[in-house]
Protein backbone atom coordinates (compact mmCIF):
# COMPACT_ATOMS: atom_id res chain seq x y z
CA UNK A 1 0.00 0.00 0.00
CA UNK A 2 1.67 3.45 -0.88
CA UNK A 3 2.69 6.17 1.63
CA UNK A 4 0.30 9.46 1.31
CA UNK A 5 1.90 12.30 -0.27
CA UNK A 6 2.02 14.24 2.76
CA UNK A 7 4.90 11.98 3.94
CA UNK A 8 7.06 12.31 0.70
CA UNK A 9 6.77 15.82 0.99
CA UNK A 10 8.31 15.91 4.46
CA UNK A 11 10.95 13.69 3.30
CA UNK A 12 11.64 15.55 0.65
CA UNK A 13 11.84 18.57 2.74
CA UNK A 14 14.36 16.81 5.47
CA UNK A 15 16.64 15.65 2.63
CA UNK A 16 16.54 19.18 1.09
CA UNK A 17 17.50 20.59 4.40
CA UNK A 18 20.01 18.28 4.96
CA UNK A 19 22.20 19.22 1.85
CA UNK A 20 21.38 23.30 2.56
CA UNK A 21 23.51 22.35 5.91
CA UNK A 22 26.57 20.42 4.63
CA UNK A 23 26.88 23.12 1.50
CA UNK A 24 27.11 25.92 4.58
CA UNK A 25 29.27 23.86 6.33
CA UNK A 26 31.86 23.10 3.38
CA UNK A 27 31.87 26.84 2.29
CA UNK A 28 33.15 27.91 5.92
CA UNK A 29 32.46 31.63 7.11
CA UNK A 30 31.44 34.41 5.24
CA UNK A 31 34.49 36.36 3.55
CA UNK A 32 34.81 40.50 4.04
CA UNK A 33 35.28 41.56 0.90
CA UNK A 34 38.82 42.82 -0.57
CA UNK A 35 38.99 46.82 0.08
CA UNK A 36 38.65 49.11 -3.11
CA UNK A 37 41.65 50.34 -4.52
CA UNK A 38 42.60 53.97 -5.35
CA UNK A 39 44.12 54.96 -8.34
CA UNK A 40 47.77 54.80 -7.30
CA UNK A 41 47.72 50.91 -6.76
CA UNK A 42 47.12 51.74 -2.48
CA UNK A 43 44.26 50.17 -0.54
CA UNK A 44 41.76 53.39 0.81
CA UNK A 45 39.07 53.49 2.98
CA UNK A 46 38.86 51.06 5.76
CA UNK A 47 43.05 50.91 5.50
CA UNK A 48 43.50 54.45 6.81
CA UNK A 49 42.50 53.16 9.69
CA UNK A 50 45.86 51.64 9.66
CA UNK A 51 47.13 54.84 9.41
CA UNK A 52 45.61 55.46 12.67
CA UNK A 53 47.17 52.23 14.15
CA UNK A 54 50.85 53.87 12.65
CA UNK A 55 49.15 56.83 14.62
CA UNK A 56 49.54 55.18 17.62
CA UNK A 57 52.79 53.77 17.15
CA UNK A 58 53.85 57.77 16.80
CA UNK A 59 52.59 57.72 20.44
CA UNK A 60 54.67 55.39 21.44
CA UNK A 61 57.97 57.25 20.28
CA UNK A 62 55.99 60.54 21.65
CA UNK A 63 56.36 58.51 24.70
CA UNK A 64 59.91 57.69 24.78
CA UNK A 65 60.58 61.18 24.10
CA UNK A 66 59.06 62.05 26.69
CA UNK A 67 61.11 59.83 28.71
CA UNK A 68 63.95 61.35 27.40
CA UNK A 69 62.94 64.76 27.83
CA UNK A 70 62.35 64.09 31.42
CA UNK A 71 66.17 61.96 31.57
CA UNK A 72 67.60 64.96 29.83
CA UNK A 73 65.50 67.32 32.61
CA UNK A 74 66.60 65.35 35.33
CA UNK A 75 70.46 65.65 34.04
CA UNK A 76 70.26 68.81 32.92
CA UNK A 77 69.27 69.62 36.44
CA UNK A 78 71.82 68.06 38.53
CA UNK A 79 74.48 69.53 36.03
CA UNK A 80 72.89 72.99 36.59
CA UNK A 81 73.21 72.75 40.32
CA UNK A 82 76.88 71.30 40.01
CA UNK A 83 77.45 74.16 37.50
CA UNK A 84 75.90 76.71 39.34
CA UNK A 85 76.79 76.04 42.68
CA UNK A 86 80.47 75.71 42.01
CA UNK A 87 81.71 78.68 39.27
CA UNK A 88 84.62 77.48 37.42
CA UNK A 89 87.78 80.16 38.12
CA UNK A 90 88.46 82.18 34.98
CA UNK A 91 92.29 80.47 33.53
CA UNK A 92 94.99 83.23 35.02
CA UNK A 93 96.54 85.03 31.99
CA UNK A 94 99.71 87.70 32.02
CA UNK A 95 98.38 91.10 31.18
CA UNK A 96 101.24 93.22 31.79
CA UNK A 97 102.92 93.70 28.22
CA UNK A 98 99.61 94.76 27.02
CA UNK A 99 99.54 98.10 29.47
CA UNK A 100 100.83 101.24 27.94
CA UNK A 101 104.04 102.03 27.91
CA UNK A 102 105.77 104.43 30.77
CA UNK A 103 107.25 107.68 29.43
CA UNK A 104 110.77 107.49 31.24
CA UNK A 105 112.23 104.21 32.74
CA UNK A 106 115.32 103.74 35.20
CA UNK A 107 117.53 100.64 35.12
CA UNK A 108 116.70 98.08 37.38
CA UNK A 109 118.57 97.38 40.19
CA UNK A 110 121.03 94.61 39.94
CA UNK A 111 121.33 91.76 42.85
CA UNK A 112 123.11 88.67 44.02
CA UNK A 113 122.90 85.95 41.49
CA UNK A 114 123.46 83.23 44.45
CA UNK A 115 125.07 79.58 43.88
CA UNK A 116 121.76 77.84 42.54
CA UNK A 117 121.66 79.17 39.10
CA UNK A 118 122.03 76.44 35.99
CA UNK A 119 122.44 77.54 32.13
CA UNK A 120 120.25 75.08 31.15
CA UNK A 121 116.36 75.75 32.54
CA UNK A 122 114.45 74.18 29.60
CA UNK A 123 111.75 76.85 28.34
CA UNK A 124 108.08 76.49 29.77
CA UNK A 125 105.21 78.89 31.72
CA UNK A 126 104.44 76.25 35.03
CA UNK A 127 107.43 75.89 36.43
CA UNK A 128 105.25 73.36 39.40
CA UNK A 129 106.17 70.63 37.47
CA UNK A 130 106.04 68.21 40.65
CA UNK A 131 102.29 69.15 41.22
CA UNK A 132 103.30 70.28 44.73
CA UNK A 133 101.31 71.89 47.37
CA UNK A 134 101.26 75.47 48.08
CA UNK A 135 100.54 78.95 47.19
CA UNK A 136 100.56 79.83 43.24
CA UNK A 137 102.04 82.71 41.96
CA UNK A 138 101.18 84.22 38.62
CA UNK A 139 104.49 85.93 37.50
CA UNK A 140 103.89 88.94 34.47
CA UNK A 141 106.57 90.27 33.46
CA UNK A 142 107.93 92.83 30.79
CA UNK A 143 111.38 93.47 29.97
CA UNK A 144 112.13 97.19 28.28
CA UNK A 145 115.25 99.14 27.04
CA UNK A 146 115.97 102.11 28.64
CA UNK A 147 114.35 104.10 26.11
CA UNK A 148 110.95 102.12 27.54
CA UNK A 149 110.86 99.81 24.16
CA UNK A 150 109.93 96.46 24.47
CA UNK A 151 113.16 93.66 24.14
CA UNK A 152 112.04 91.32 22.19
CA UNK A 153 113.62 87.89 21.93
CA UNK A 154 115.83 88.13 25.20
CA UNK A 155 115.86 84.94 27.39
CA UNK A 156 114.64 84.82 30.95
CA UNK A 157 115.55 82.39 33.50
CA UNK A 158 113.81 82.50 36.99
CA UNK A 159 114.86 79.91 39.64
CA UNK A 160 113.70 79.95 43.32
CA UNK A 161 113.19 77.86 46.38
CA UNK A 162 110.23 74.90 46.42
CA UNK A 163 107.55 75.61 49.30
CA UNK A 164 110.19 72.99 51.42
CA UNK A 165 112.81 76.08 51.77
CA UNK A 166 115.32 74.39 49.13
CA UNK A 167 116.77 74.26 45.43
CA UNK A 168 115.82 71.63 43.48
CA UNK A 169 118.81 70.36 41.71
CA UNK A 170 117.74 67.57 39.97
CA UNK A 171 117.12 66.55 36.27
CA UNK A 172 113.10 67.90 37.21
CA UNK A 173 114.02 71.94 37.15
CA UNK A 174 111.58 72.32 39.57
CA UNK A 175 110.66 75.68 40.50
CA UNK A 176 112.26 77.17 37.42
CA UNK A 177 112.43 77.57 33.91
CA UNK A 178 113.17 79.79 31.14
CA UNK A 179 110.62 82.68 28.74
CA UNK A 180 111.80 84.24 25.48
CA UNK A 181 110.27 87.79 25.91
CA UNK A 182 107.45 88.00 22.87
CA UNK A 183 106.93 91.22 20.66
CA UNK A 184 105.41 93.23 23.38
CA UNK A 185 108.90 92.42 25.63
CA UNK A 186 106.21 89.96 27.86
CA UNK A 187 106.79 87.12 29.47
CA UNK A 188 104.83 84.60 32.11
CA UNK A 189 105.79 82.08 34.51
CA UNK A 190 102.89 80.53 36.75
CA UNK A 191 104.83 78.85 39.64
CA UNK A 192 104.89 78.58 43.39
CA UNK A 193 105.06 81.20 46.26
CA UNK A 194 108.90 80.74 47.75
CA UNK A 195 109.34 81.09 51.40
CA UNK A 196 111.86 82.13 53.80
CA UNK A 197 114.15 80.22 54.47
CA UNK A 198 117.65 79.66 57.17
CA UNK A 199 120.97 81.84 56.29
CA UNK A 200 122.56 78.80 58.18
CA UNK A 201 122.96 81.11 60.72
CA UNK A 202 120.23 81.22 63.00
CA UNK A 203 117.97 83.46 60.85
CA UNK A 204 115.90 83.48 57.73
CA UNK A 205 116.55 85.16 54.17
CA UNK A 206 113.19 87.13 53.15
CA UNK A 207 111.45 85.10 50.42
CA UNK A 208 112.87 86.15 46.38
CA UNK A 209 113.03 85.07 43.00
CA UNK A 210 116.27 85.06 40.64
CA UNK A 211 116.30 86.44 37.64
CA UNK A 212 119.03 86.39 34.92
CA UNK A 213 118.69 87.91 31.48
CA UNK A 214 120.22 87.07 28.64
CA UNK A 215 121.09 88.73 25.05
CA UNK A 216 122.73 86.13 22.80
CA UNK A 217 123.88 84.24 25.07
CA UNK A 218 124.93 87.34 27.18
CA UNK A 219 124.39 88.06 30.52
CA UNK A 220 122.48 91.25 31.18
CA UNK A 221 120.80 91.85 34.07
CA UNK A 222 121.06 89.64 37.39
CA UNK A 223 118.53 90.85 39.73
CA UNK A 224 116.10 89.52 42.82
CA UNK A 225 112.40 89.88 43.40
CA UNK A 226 111.00 90.16 47.23
CA UNK A 227 107.30 90.60 48.52
CA UNK A 228 106.24 93.53 50.52
CA UNK A 229 104.17 91.32 52.51
CA UNK A 230 106.74 89.36 53.96
CA UNK A 231 107.54 89.59 57.37
CA UNK A 232 111.32 88.57 56.76
CA UNK A 233 111.90 91.31 54.56
CA UNK A 234 113.72 94.55 55.86
CA UNK A 235 112.69 96.79 53.16
CA UNK A 236 115.25 99.19 53.64
CA UNK A 237 118.00 96.60 53.06
CA UNK A 238 116.30 95.92 49.29
CA UNK A 239 116.22 99.02 46.34
CA UNK A 240 112.40 99.73 46.13
CA UNK A 241 112.18 98.63 42.94
CA UNK A 242 113.21 94.67 43.72
CA UNK A 243 110.10 94.54 45.77
CA UNK A 244 106.49 93.69 44.37
CA UNK A 245 103.48 93.23 45.54
CA UNK A 246 101.36 90.34 45.85
CA UNK A 247 97.67 90.83 44.18
CA UNK A 248 95.46 88.56 44.86
CA UNK A 249 93.58 86.70 41.87
CA UNK A 250 91.55 83.95 44.00
CA UNK A 251 92.10 81.70 46.69
CA UNK A 252 95.57 80.50 47.12
CA UNK A 253 96.75 82.29 43.66
CA UNK A 254 98.53 85.64 43.55
CA UNK A 255 100.13 87.93 40.92
CA UNK A 256 103.44 90.15 40.87
CA UNK A 257 103.94 92.59 37.97
CA UNK A 258 107.32 92.60 37.12
CA UNK A 259 109.05 95.45 34.90
CA UNK A 260 112.70 94.93 33.69
CA UNK A 261 114.33 97.93 32.49
CA UNK A 262 117.95 97.23 30.64
CA UNK A 263 120.96 99.44 31.00
CA UNK A 264 121.97 100.84 27.84
CA UNK A 265 125.16 99.75 26.27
Amino acid sequence: MSKPPTDLRRRDLLAQSFALAMIVACAGPEKEPPSPVDDTGEPSGDDSGGDDTSGDDTSGETETGDETGDSATETGGETGGETGGETAEPEATCEGASEPLPSTCESTSGDGEGPYYRTDYPERVNLNVLEEAGDELLVDGRLLDERCKPVVGATVDLWHATPKGIYDMSGDYHCSGRAITDSQGGFCFRTLRPPPYSNGMGGFLAAHLHWNVLISGEKRLTTQTYFADDPELDATTKPADLVATVEPISEGLGRVRIEFVLRPR
